[in-house]
Order: structure tokens, then sequence, then C-alpha cells
């Protein structure tokens, strides 16, 4: 079995466990608390963008492990990036070429390279 941080899901001001929606914390009544709250315990938060939207994929939060492992409940590695420009999710781009890694964000459509945002960040 693969062990990780209790991915979670946010309801209100409360904090429950994705899998079983069992109430882990409640009372946390903004962004900030939220995000102390999973910093100082083995939780991890749905990705959102800069707007405050969750990510969604295929109908399931995606959460963020390790800096730049993006996963869905089920733990598959989603090949996944955050938009420059909106923090939205971007995804591969199927009329890519081979020798580019391009993904276009489902948000607000911008269309990048995702090794060259690498790079310069």
């Amino acid at each position: 079995m693969k062990m990780g941080p209790t991915k979670v899901i946010v309801k209100g001001d409360a904090l429950y466990d994705a899998k079983t929606d069992k109430l882990i914390k409640d009372g946390l009544t903004s962004r900030k608390a939220l995000e102390d709250y999973a910093a100082h315990h083995y939780v991890a938060l749905p990705v959102v963008d800069d707007a405050g939207r969750p990510w969604m994929l295929d109908g399931e939060p995606v959460y963020c492990l390790r800096g730049s492992k993006f996963e869905t409940l089920q733990d598959e590695a989603a090949h996944l990036r955050r938009c420059p420009d909106c923090g939205g999710m971007a995804v591969p781009n199927d009329e890519g070429t081979m020798e580019r890694d391009c993904v276009r964000c489902t948000q607000c459509s911008h269309e990048f390279d995702a090794r060259l945002e690498m790079m310069e960040s």
C-alpha cells in the first residue's frame, strides 16, 4: 500500500478525508488557516488556481505532492503543470510535436512549453 499524506477536501470551514469523508478539522475560516493546518499536519489540500477554484481532473480533485508531482485521489500521477498566467491546470496538448512539451491551461487556454517554464522558474 502506498503511503503519503492524507488527501483532504474542503467543505466550508472544515477539512474532510477525501476517501472516507471523515471530519479531520473544522473551524478553519480562511485559506491561510487551511494552508497553515496542512503545513503542520500530514495532509494534502486540493490544488487551486489563483482565483481559489480547485483543479478537477475527470471529476476528481488534484493534489500536488513533493512540490511538482500531481495526483488524483486514485494516486495516479497526472502530467499536469500550473499555468503561469492564472494558476490553472495545464494539460498536455495532443497537437504538440515530439520535440516540444506543449501544455494548454484548462482555465484561460494559455499554451506554453512546460520545459521552458521549468527552466525559467
